[in-house]
């Protein structure tokens, strides 16, 4: 099912802009805490959380620049492309879902293992929030 004509493109919405804040801010708590317990917990597992609140970072800024590109198409007088049915709209939510579940599982291990399981309780409700926008964004099977 298409969106309704006149409907605002998913990537324009202040949900979109919600997930990219909320990713870029639990992509740095995890930057902090995974740089804390680097030591502690192992060089490779304290690695692993790093390189993927790298990776939620990434996607914070890129939905971010989205976010900012959709909304300036949107007041375009001569779009160049279609700013509705796009495949990868569903797609985007999905990644950040399934990171932020990634980060999720390497935080609980580190709340069990490391020096600082406080902030790493704290970061599981992050990237819970991460996850929670990422599945209210994500549009319904078959509309996107």
């Amino acid at each position: 099912m298409a969106a309704p004509l006149g409907a605002p493109p998913n990537y324009s919405t202040p949900a979109m802009l919600g997930l990219s804040l909320l990713s870029i801010i639990a992509s740095l708590w995890h930057f902090t805490f995974g740089a804390l317990d680097y030591a502690s917990a192992g060089r490779y597992e304290g690695l692993v959380l790093i390189l993927l609140a790298g990776l939620l970072l990434v996607y914070g800024v890129l939905t971010l620049i989205r976010y900012a590109e959709a909304r300036d198409a949107m007041g375009d007088p001569h779009p160049r492309i279609a700013m509705y049915d796009t495949p990868h709209e569903s797609r985007v939510p999905l990644a950040g879902l399934i990171l932020a579940v990634s980060i999720a599982v390497a935080d609980l291990a580190f709340a069990l293992a490391a020096q600082h399981p406080l902030g790493h309780l704290i970061g599981i409700v992050l990237v819970a929030l991460v996850a929670r926008q990422a599945l209210r964004i994500r549009p319904a099977r078959g509309e996107s």
